[in-house]
């Protein structure tokens, strides 16, 4: 037996007692099934079972011995396998003691951190009056009304037209391709490109045929990079409003009451939204100090194979910087380990449906779709049971740190470092412009 560090070096021996069992079992319960002419079914001898069917029989029964034996020894001697153990058999011969060569790479031991000493920054929102202001003037900018033609004219861009059509591919109808009192914004581009182009100049009342072309990308397969005609017919135009003033029509208009209940509501997603994010900076917060108070060796089989992961997802990172990240991830899944371990904190299937519903929200339309996938694959499944863990005990991290209690505004919420990731998402983010048709 050799050790060095979190390395070890296992010489085992398993007496032959405890496999000629096995073999024996295994032999005789063959000879009452297995089929062999010029025997009579269970009269089979078992020097002849034995010669034809040694090989599989051994094979089989060694795996069994092995892992059970070695599961014994780990347990006894609570060692936890950082990775699965490698064995190597160095000597067997039918009827005699099993020699093996078992290299085992353990966990760390984690130091007890009383999780109290660890003092956390808990934000709490400041709403000014000019803060549900601004958020009024935005949606104020956001929001599209449209009012009947004050002078008869033909449709412009950013007009509102009500229109019926009727569409053909190679003159014949084809399945969605007609519909009634339909609208659209011109120069959106809810439609396939050439659509909306063709409806300016038009005039309430005016019947066109208009000629488009699906695209090659177009999510019906069976239209996508078809010629097809449309017949239009346009019922009404509206123009903008242009000056639209924050009051009861606009709250009504974007399904409130009235302008206090909208008031009412940004501030209830205001707190709601501020809420998430300041659980999210403290869990942050306390993740970086576990990393940084905690000095762990870590098990650097786990290391390279958390490096080969991140390499074959990460084509444009240099080598340095995802075995940082690899060393990073390692070292904070122990972490979160060793506190699930010593606290009890495990993944119940409420916590692992939650986890599923929670991935579904992100993909509209498809959540069945979702749910179906992670249930047809368990090593997907136990990947979101991992992430499930980290939410569990981290939550449990942050609960138990003292609190040290700050009073800001969201804007000075987002100026923390924990909070980079999501304040550039909001300054990039763009809205996607969809096909409808």
């Amino acid at each position: 037996k050799k050790k060095n560090g979190l390395d070890l070096e296992w010489k085992v021996v398993i007496p032959s007692s405890s496999i000629n069992i096995k073999l024996d079992e295994k032999y005789i319960g063959l000879a009452k099934d297995v089929k062999i002419p010029g025997f009579r079914p269970g009269k089979v001898p078992i020097n002849i079972i034995k010669k034809r069917f040694s090989q599989s029989v051994v094979s089989e029964v060694l795996d069994s011995v092995i892992n059970e034996n070695l599961r014994k020894a780990l347990l006894e001697k609570k060692i936890r396998p950082a990775v699965q153990p490698s064995v190597n058999i160095d000597k067997y011969e039918e009827g005699n003691d099993l020699i093996l060569n078992v290299v085992i790479q353990k966990m760390p031991e984690v130091e007890d951190i009383d999780l109290k000493t660890i003092s956390l920054e808990k934000s709490n929102l400041m709403i000014s009056d000019q803060d549900i202001n601004n958020t009024l003037e935005d949606i104020k900018k956001k929001h599209e009304r449209f009012a009947p033609l004050k002078k008869k004219r033909s449709a412009l861009n950013a007009d509102l037209v009500l229109f019926d059509y009727e569409g053909k591919i190679d003159g014949k109808k084809f399945e969605n391709g007609a519909g009634k009192d339909e609208t659209v914004v011109l120069g959106s581009n809810r439609y396939i490109p050439g659509y909306e182009e063709q409806m300016v100049g038009l005039n309430i009342g005016d019947e066109k045929e208009i000629k488009v072309k699906f695209p090659e990308d177009y999510r019906d397969k069976s239209l996508a990079g078809k010629n097809a005609t449309f017949q239009l017919k346009i019922k009404d135009i509206q123009e903008r409003v242009k000056k639209i003033a924050v009051d009861d029509q606009l709250a009504k208009e974007v399904g409130e009451n009235d302008l206090e209940s909208l008031k009412k509501k940004i501030e209830e997603k205001m707190n709601n939204e501020f809420k998430t994010l300041s659980l999210l900076k403290m869990r942050r917060q306390a993740t970086e100090l576990l990393l940084k108070k905690l000095s762990i060796e870590l098990p650097s089989k786990m290391v390279d194979e958390e490096f080969n992961f991140l390499k074959s997802n990460s084509k444009d990172k240099k080598e340095k910087e995802i075995k940082d990240l690899a060393k990073r991830r390692v070292k904070l899944g122990v972490i979160i380990n060793s506190i699930s371990e010593k606290n009890k904190i495990f993944v119940e299937d409420s916590d692992l449906t939650k986890s599923v519903v929670e991935e579904a929200k992100k993909y509209p339309g498809q959540e069945q779709k979702v749910v179906q996938f992670y249930k047809d694959n368990p090593s997907m499944m136990n990947n979101l049971r991992g992430v499930a863990l980290e939410e569990k005990v981290m939550n449990f991290v942050v609960n138990s740190c003292n609190k040290t209690e700050k009073k800001c505004t969201m804007d000075e919420l987002f100026n923390s470092d924990f909070l980079k990731d999501e304040k550039s998402q909001i300054s990039n983010k763009e809205k996607e412009l969809k096909w409808v048709l």
